[in-house]
């Protein structure tokens, strides 16, 4: 149940006026063979081997290199970026003028993070943690999702975002006790808004991971 939940909630991207958006097909497998530029002569190394080069313009120089996909990766939406470590997986919604990207982690757990492309005062950082509020409980309500409590809304302090949310817990059909996070991220030159998933029971596992990718939230061209 745990994951159809999540697959409902992942649509409900809302922005200010709380319109709703639909995520991209999955990205490609990462390619195998890659092309390395060593002092402007190009080689193809083959991924995550240690690979010996010799220069067809300097005879007797040789390189040893290797290329692998590094285990963090870095997303970029309209105008914040974010960071994110493998094998989780990110889907990018490229069709809107603000983009959305949906991340789903092997541990169980979903985290939709929606560029809102501008900063927010106080004012517009609560209005539009209502409108998403209202988004995410009506999505579970329609999913017969059952004993809904929502918190008080609360401050929180990530690296470089300041971020005002609730939470939501509920039960689904067969007694399974989850968690969702609500919150609306500002910082200097971006604001975004988060709804991340999971089971009660996996918050000791799951709840650092989200804190570290939501750390990593900060604009494309930070202000220096």
């Amino acid at each position: 149940m745990l994951r159809s939940v999540a697959a409902v909630l992942v649509v409900v991207t809302v922005t200010a006026r709380g319109l709703p958006a639909q995520a991209e097909p999955p990205a490609a497998s990462p390619p195998t063979v890659y092309e390395v530029q060593i002092n402007g002569e190009s080689f193809l190394v083959e991924a995550n081997r240690q690979t010996k080069l010799e220069s067809k313009e300097k005879p007797g120089v040789r390189y040893e290199v290797a290329v692998r996909v590094a285990p963090t990766q870095l997303v970029r939406l309209s105008t914040l970026q974010f960071e994110y470590d493998l094998p989780a997986k990110v889907e990018v919604d490229a069709r809107r003028e603000n983009r959305s990207a949906r991340l789903i982690h092997e541990l169980g757990f979903s985290l939709l993070l929606c560029d809102l492309g501008r900063s927010l005062d106080a004012k517009g950082q609560q209005q539009t943690l209502e409108n998403l509020l209202k988004s995410v409980t009506s999505t579970l309500r329609d999913a017969k999702m059952e004993d809904l409590n929502v918190t008080e809304p609360h401050e929180r302090k990530f690296d470089r975002s300041a971020a005002r949310g609730i939470t939501v817990r509920y039960r689904d059909p067969k007694g399974s006790a989850h968690v969702c996070l609500v919150y609306v991220l500002t910082g200097p030159g971006h604001a975004a808004t988060c709804v991340a998933e999971y089971l009660d029971d996996q918050s000791d596992e799951v709840l650092p991971v989200i804190k570290k990718t939501l750390d990593s939230v900060q604009a494309i061209n930070p202000r220096r």
